[in-house]
């Protein structure tokens, strides 16, 4: 093996590795961006569930919208739903 076969095999055994960890980090993304979507859409549900049962009905439902927010805002996206429905409720 020649010393330019030996740098193209490096060079096409190291670019196999780096496709293939964004392969996996992308995949690996996906996965934690469902999984915190549909966590948000749980907290949604049962928010609505706890509020309902005070009376108080906030415009927040179980969507696309909403659970893209979730998903990508998490936590905070969801606060920020709900203040948004609380304006439109008392303004």
């Amino acid at each position: 093996m020649t010393q330019n076969q030996l740098l193209m095999t490096i060079i096409i055994i190291s670019s196999c590795f780096f496709i293939g960890s964004l392969i996996f980090q992308q995949g690996r993304c996906v996965l934690t961006g469902l999984f915190r979507g549909i966590s948000g859409m749980v907290v949604i549900g049962l928010a609505n569930i706890i509020f309902g049962s005070f009376g108080i009905y906030v415009p927040v439902g179980m969507n696309l919208v909403n659970f893209a927010v979730a998903a990508f805002l998490g936590i905070p996206g969801i606060v920020a739903l709900y203040g948004i429905g609380f304006w439109q409720i008392f303004h």
